[in-house]
């Protein structure tokens, strides 16, 4: 690595060649070489960090949409995006053997400090989805108006619906009409309230597997 002095015209920055000119944190100049990729294989613990990442990348890729919008609780991270992925690294993606799995168990789909969805009772046939739930109005960070979502994932296929704000938490009850790709899968479901302005999620529920 070398250093060099600014002139008047003004410090050089950028690559040049196999070289880049940065500054440093005492804002002087500094010139070093180009970083080139590695072409070492990957270690058994690395790739294996690897394929966790990329499960998890996969995973909340396809929810993201809803994710960045129900995460209202960062978990201590700087935004949703940073929230999420820490969270399903150290909680959802699990191992199993020498493979990696989602804990269905332990899937978020929002966050926040609104009181969270309390079941009663669950069942579903070939075309619908039916919930009960305690309507807890009178439970701190709970209001009649509070919002019902709800969300069905198919694992076999990675289909899902997202009912989102569907009915209020004093409705005590609700009826979904399942669409024809999920009429015949395995179903995971998640349900989560959030604030009448959906400004603010709770914490959701795992209603777990419905066949």
């Amino acid at each position: 690595m070398g250093q060099f002095i600014e002139d008047q015209i003004g410090m050089i920055s950028g690559a040049v060649g196999p070289v880049v000119f940065v500054k440093g944190n005492d804002g002087k100049g500094i010139v070093r070489s180009k970083p080139t990729p590695s072409k070492a294989p990957a270690s058994p613990k690395q790739q294996q960090t690897r394929n966790k990442f990329a499960l998890m990348k996969h995973f909340t890729g396809l929810l993201y949409p809803i994710l960045k919008e129900c995460y209202t609780d960062f978990l201590g991270k700087d935004n949703a995006r940073d929230a999420v992925r820490s969270y399903y690294m150290a909680q959802v993606i699990v191992q199993e053997q020498d493979a990696w799995r989602i804990a269905y168990e332990k899937v978020l789909i929002s966050t926040g400090r609104v009181r969270a969805y309390v079941p009663v009772s669950q069942s579903r046939d070939a075309q619908q989805v039916v919930l009960h739930w305690q309507e807890t109005t009178q439970q701190p960070f709970a209001e009649s108006g509070d919002l019902l979502s709800v969300l069905l994932y198919a694992p076999d296929t990675e289909d899902f619906v997202f009912y989102k704000a569907c009915t209020t938490r004093a409705a005590g009850t609700h009826t979904l009409e399942l669409p024809e790709a999920l009429s015949t899968l395995p179903l995971e479901v998640y349900t989560t309230f959030s604030t009448a302005t959906e400004t603010d999620y709770a914490y959701s529920t795992y209603l777990g597997r419905m066949v």
